[in-house]
């Protein structure tokens, strides 16, 4: 049976996936801005054998609905998950974390120097979530005159990347440091490459200020599911989040980015598709949807629609509620769009899109009961989709997670679905294989291994 690979997805701020949840008295995200919070929750999942944490991150203010944004906490205040993995990564051994860091907004040698660190410091656990954002508060908050629109921006994200691989990959070449105390010769300038790039959005003349790190290129995610966005996720990315209505929608994107990834001149095998899951577990099925409906109980209506505008940039209540969802356009975020217009397999209303979307919010799968019920459905959906696995969507912390740790994952080890140790170092080898440390060959970004200039 195919083993899956599992992580959490979440953010350093009070609410995540339904605004409001954070008032449920059995929730402690309001913890977010405590050290021993987080620790807790990482050695949780260390203790449950999960692949990583994945940390999404945005830049940006309230810069509308302000009361509302500020009274159900939408995704504000926040901290830098960034700075939270060097102290995570010094209390486990194994867990690995995946964390954003958007083209948009970053420069890509202080960004690699980062991430390098941060290889380094974990020895091999770091990922690196590569969004091209488009928020309109970020760009106010980073002085900059608007949002490049939507294709653009993954223009420039192309080029972002391949400066990035000339730092990562090719500035330094694997034998430069010796580090040779005897003879007092640390490394070998001959064998540090400066890097100069002069293109349409980057400039920059320098070798990369670390040395190469286990991995060198941190294993690359990338969420987004627009044309644009997947054509970018077959060319670059190792990890994919997908999301999609039904499990027949979401077997052609897997089978989409595959096919387009092939293309490439890469292989299959080489990227793993994760799609998000909400699980409530309970002693009984009865018992796992009461928990549910009392999670539900604390959803906002106002506040899930203001993240949706947030996100796309689109306002449904200023929209005719018996109008069809179709010709909507925006030069944001498309992921939650198309998720109603070209993902959906049916034309729906302002008024049913506003319904799904405060019901779900941002959520991928959502399964209540049993540790065997919910392991019945991961199942179904690895095995019709094809899919690599899950990104755990938590309505309370840490209990929603600890849940899963105690009783679905000993249901799936039971299966032979999960593994029942850490083999493996490095995030790259846990999710490709022993000996896997490197980007493969057959990479966009093995090409800039040998680059001298």
């Amino acid at each position: 049976m195919k083993q899956i690979h599992l992580g959490i997805f979440d953010i350093n701020t009070p609410n995540q996936m339904t605004q409001g949840l954070w008032a449920h008295p059995e929730n402690q995200s309001y913890r977010y801005k405590e050290l021993s919070f987080w620790i807790e929750l990482a050695q949780t999942l260390e203790r449950g054998m999960f692949d990583f944490m994945f940390f999404a991150d945005s830049y940006g203010y309230p810069n509308h609905k302000r009361e509302l944004t500020f009274r159900e906490a939408v995704y504000t205040p926040s901290g830098d998950p960034m700075l939270l993995i060097p102290a995570l990564a010094a209390v486990t051994k194994h867990l690995a974390f995946v964390t954003t860091a958007s083209p948009v907004y970053e420069l890509t040698f202080p960004n690699a120097r980062r991430f390098s660190t941060l290889d380094h410091l974990t020895n091999g656990r770091i990922g690196w979530n590569v969004v091209a954002t488009g928020g309109a508060s970020g760009a106010e908050a980073f002085g900059r005159p608007g949002v490049l629109p939507h294709d653009e921006r993954y223009e420039q994200a192309e080029e972002f990347m391949e400066v990035s691989y000339r730092l990562l990959e090719g500035s330094w070449q694997d034998d430069a440091v010796s580090a040779d105390k005897e003879h007092r010769y640390y490394a070998d300038a001959d064998k540090v490459h400066i890097v100069k790039h002069q293109g349409k959005y980057y400039e920059m003349t320098a070798s990369h200020a670390c040395e190469p790190s286990i991995q060198r290129t941190p294993v690359l995610f990338q969420a987004g599911s627009s044309e644009r966005g997947r054509a970018f996720a077959a060319k670059h990315a190792e990890g994919v989040f997908l999301k999609a209505p039904t499990v027949e929608a979401l077997r052609a994107q897997v089978q989409d980015i595959r096919s387009r990834a092939a293309a490439y001149g890469r292989l299959p095998e080489q990227i793993k598709i994760f799609t998000g899951l909400s699980a409530v577990v309970g002693q009984t099925a009865q018992e796992a949807l009461d928990k549910l409906e009392s999670y539900r109980r604390y959803a906002s209506r106002e506040a899930a629609l203001l993240t949706y505008e947030n996100s796309t940039g689109i306002d449904l209540t200023a929209m005719d509620p018996d109008a069809p969802f179709i010709g909507v356009q925006t030069e944001q975020g498309r992921t939650h769009t198309e998720r109603y217009t070209k993902h959906s397999g049916s034309v729906q209303t302002v008024r049913e899109v506003m319904d799904n979307f405060t019901g779900k919010e941002f959520r991928g799968i959502t399964v209540a009961g049993t540790a065997g019920e919910i392991a019945d459905q991961m199942q179904y959906w690895v095995e019709e989709s094809g899919i690599d696995g899950f990104n755990l969507e938590r309505y309370t912390l840490p209990g929603n997670h600890r849940e899963f740790v105690d009783y679905v994952v000993p249901e799936l080890q039971a299966r032979g679905m999960f593994r029942r140790h850490y083999e493996e170092t490095t995030l790259r080898e846990r999710l490709f294989g022993q000996g896997k440390q490197r980007l493969p060959d057959t990479h966009p970004g093995a090409a800039f291994r040998q680059v001298t200039k």
